[in-house]
């Protein structure tokens, strides 16, 4: 289990005399994904370097507290699948692979970064770089955020957020998802992003209805 968790915090929010919004995000994701929050032009990124972080903090960073995939979705064909690793062998299987590979990772970063070959911290770190969290600040204006919220929200039934559903499912048909596990809603999930960005994009589309 991850300790660091996606999230998003609402920092600043202003109002023009217009009427136009202006809203910053500070997000916390697996930076597996940044590629592609880089593609969303209309929002204005600033993000954390591996390349500044020392090498043995970052090494300690990925030790302590790696990016683990939140579910273990099977072979499938295009961008999206919709069907996942449930057997707990299997997916303690692909978890221990996952981790080993990160060990692998940090052996190799060792050594490269040692006194024996001295490679820069700037290219030892990127080897770690599948296993870290990264941070970024985003601003953008809320015509850009509903872009982004149309794009990459998951798909509830025609909900974009867990509890914007949670909170329909109880009010309307009486269910509870309190119980619910994380494949439970993956397997409700008809959005077409990757998981992990549905999972950010839910963060900051919650964090700014609240």
């Amino acid at each position: 289990m991850n300790k660091t968790q996606i999230s998003a915090e609402i920092v600043a929010h202003s109002l023009s005399p217009q009427g136009d919004e202006l809203i910053s995000v500070l997000c916390t994701f697996p930076r597996i994904i940044l590629s592609e929050m880089n593609t969303h032009r209309m929002l204005s990124k600033n993000t954390s370097s591996s390349r500044a972080i020392p090498f043995k903090k970052m090494v300690e960073a990925v030790k302590n507290d790696p990016f683990i995939p939140i579910a273990w979705q099977k072979h499938h064909s295009g961008m999206q699948g919709n069907d996942y690793i449930t057997r707990d062998y299997d997916i303690a299987m692909a978890q221990t692979r996952w981790l080993r590979a990160r060990d692998e990772a940090i052996n190799n970063a060792q050594i490269l970064n040692s006194e024996v070959i001295g490679v820069t911290k700037q290219l030892c770190n990127r080897l770690l770089e599948p296993f870290m969290w990264t941070t970024m600040l985003i601003t953008g204006s809320k015509e850009g955020w509903d872009n982004f919220f149309e794009l990459r929200c998951g798909n509830y039934d025609g909900f974009k957020s867990r509890k914007e559903a949670s909170k329909e499912f109880l009010e309307k048909g009486n269910i509870n998802t309190s119980t619910w596990s994380e494949l439970d809603w993956l397997h409700l999930n008809k959005g077409q992003a990757e998981i992990h960005m549905m999972a950010l994009a839910e963060c900051i589309y919650d964090a700014m209805n609240e």
